[in-house]
């Protein structure tokens, strides 16, 4: 099960003096263990669907190591890793040479990153709600106010266009504004910030006249029987052993908008394959970050998501794995 930051303290007392972050070594000095111990990782909210699962499997693994783990928004992460309050990060957008330089003059911490998923921004709407696709075009007008109401679009119903965010400063937030407004834009009348990614679904679940946008990886109908799975030997074998199989249905408590280029007539569900494909247009990359020494859980926990089963995990979320091809397997 995951650990979450949120222990009380005297609990995270005793996990650091009953786990240990150090071990002594037959020379009699102290070396840190990349098995032994915990790590402290903070990541986008829009990433905890498949951060968890990484967890678990990591800790099923390596029992003796922790990762505790705290999910907000975005900008709030590279904040926290800038004041050294975190040792892993996971996020949209690689660290900046600023921040690398920063991180190395003023913290002493030698910054890793490295490329993780390729996740998809999701546009959903309610069930009753008859609009099939959208143009990147007109997703840019909505974000400008130029459309603000449904019967500008494929719906005579002349109400107002509610706009749906997970909160201000996530992920989700920072790929649409660098995506569709300018330096200086603003988001227009009738946007609204939720607290998490599952917040938007409720909301566009109960209102036919909002629009969402939320991370990919929080739509697939499989999502909580892959939670609900068991940690154990039989799970890591299928990991290691079978081939990628790309989910293909979304949940059914919304609808999940194609998109079309504007040069093309055609829209695209954020499927893993059309994500791989680039004919899905919303996509951005997530990365992992860490300033945790070497031989230490932080180090270990990074090269564990970033290799073999950490990238096979991916695939049972709807995100791409960045190492990986997928594939489209039919079901009837």
């Amino acid at each position: 099960m995951n650990k979450s930051y949120f222990y009380p303290i005297v609990a995270a007392f005793f996990v650091l003096l009953g786990i240990g972050l150090t071990s002594c070594s037959g020379s009699g000095g102290v070396t840190k263990r990349y098995d032994e111990g915990s790590t402290i990782m903070y990541a986008d909210e829009g990433c905890k669907s498949y951060m968890e699962q990484e967890i678990d499997v990591f800790e099923y693994q390596y029992p003796k190591a922790y990762v505790l783990s705290k999910y907000m928004a975005e900008n709030e992460v590279i904040n926290s890793l800038l004041a050294d309050s975190c040792d892993v990060a996971v996020i949209s957008r690689p660290l900046t040479r600023v921040q690398l330089d920063y991180l190395k003059q003023k913290r002493n911490k030698i910054a890793r990153q490295q490329e993780i998923a390729v996740d998809a921004v999701a546009l959903i709407i309610n069930k009753d709600n008859p609009v099939g696709s959208l143009s990147v075009q007109e997703i840019k007008e909505i974000m400008s106010g130029k459309i603000s109401q449904w019967s500008q679009l494929a719906w005579a119903d002349t109400a107002r266009i509610k706009i749906v965010f997970d909160h201000e400063g996530s992920a989700n937030v920072n790929f649409i504004r660098d995506k569709f407004l300018s330096s200086d834009g603003h988001f227009p009348s009738g946007t609204f910030a939720q607290n998490s990614n599952a917040d938007v679904i409720k909301v566009v679940e109960q209102d036919k006249y909002a629009i969402g946008f939320v991370s990919v990886s929080w739509l697939g109908e499989h999502l909580e029987r892959v939670k609900s799975q068991k940690v154990d030997s039989t799970r890591i074998r299928q990991l290691e052993n079978e081939d990628e199989v790309t989910a293909v249905d979304f949940t059914d408590r919304v609808r999940v908008l194609k998109v079309r280029r504007d040069d093309s007539p055609v829209g695209f569900a954020p499927y893993q394959a059309y994500i791989y494909s680039g004919e899905y247009p919303l996509v951005r990359t997530i990365y992992m970050v860490t300033t945790s020494g070497s031989k230490s859980v932080g180090q270990s926990f990074f090269s564990f998501v970033t290799g073999f089963i950490g990238q096979k995990i991916l695939v049972q979320t709807g995100v791409l794995p960045y190492h990986y091809h997928a594939r489209v397997v039919e079901l009837e």
